[in-house]
């Protein structure tokens, strides 16, 4: 049965497709998302949403509609490159990931682009996860911690250099450690994921800002670096620690959403750094 939820600044495209979130498929304007396990279908039309397979308190969750997102963009419109920002993508909110899953995607996501990106992850659910039925769809699920036994398990994913990481990652870490770093602050919680194996600076904020809450968290890779030195330094090529410095300062605790943003413009204005 579809259920129908008025909504107020939320885009659902931009959300879904700007590249914060890997795991659904577009038929038209219904997106199938696999999220936590689960697998539900949805479209927006106006300023209701309709969806299958979930409950409303799951989508208000997942797509954070109970965060005032008029106030978070009123906080981080500070300076007319973000302001173009907002003005083109208001609505795109920040997406509630598990975690595990989450943490999984960015391992997969090093040096690839996002059709790529969801191709990998694709092949590694097949590879290591249950199936997953939703009516007449059966899809699969992310491998659950301890699944991924050793490197041949993955050679169907064609992982490469990630392969090390993702076994790594499976003995090591489970969704209970992922969400004690909540208890921690932002720096601490950032310090702890990178002692993981194949887990940097980029890969860290990505997890912390899309999946644990950790809204000042400034997701920062090479292109990144490109687009920032280009709109706030003048071109100077200077260090991420300064960049890191300035976003947190200029954002404030919302930098997360700045990021997101930022990153959805200029891919979209096909900006070059």
């Amino acid at each position: 049965m579809t259920s129908r939820m008025r909504i107020d600044s939320f885009s659902l495209r931009d959300s879904l497709e700007c590249g914060q979130f890997f795991r659904f498929t577009r038929a038209l304007d219904t997106y199938l998302v696999h999220n936590a396990g689960r697998i539900f279908s949805i479209y927006q039309k106006g300023d209701s949403l309709f969806y299958d397979g979930v409950e409303d308190s799951y989508i208000r969750h997942f797509f954070r509609l109970d965060e005032d997102l008029d106030r978070i963009l009123k906080e981080i419109d500070r300076d007319s490159v973000i302001r173009c920002a907002i003005r083109k993508y208001r609505g795109l909110r920040l997406i509630r990931q598990d975690p595990w899953e989450c943490l999984l995607s960015f391992l997969c996501s090093s040096a690839k682009a996002i059709p790529q990106i969801r191709a990998m992850i694709e092949s590694l659910c097949k590879a290591s996860g249950e199936k997953i039925f939703s009516g007449h769809f059966v899809g699969y699920a992310f491998p659950e911690p301890r699944a991924i036994e050793n490197d041949l398990q993955l050679e169907p994913v064609k992982a490469g250099f990630r392969t090390g990481y993702l076994v790594n990652v499976s003995r090591c870490m489970d969704r209970p450690q992922l969400l004690s770093l909540k208890a921690l602050d932002y720096e601490e919680a950032r310090k702890e994921l990178m002692k993981l194996s194949g887990v940097g600076k980029k890969v860290a904020d990505c997890v912390l800002l899309y999946s644990l809450d950790f809204l000042e968290a400034f997701p920062i890779d090479t292109w990144m670096k490109r687009g920032l030195r280009k709109a706030y330094f003048n071109g100077e090529k200077v260090g991420e620690k300064r960049m890191e410095e300035f976003v947190r300062g200029h954002f404030s605790r919302y930098a997360g959403y700045a990021q997101l943003y930022l990153y959805h413009f200029w891919r979209n204005q096909r900006f070059t750094p």
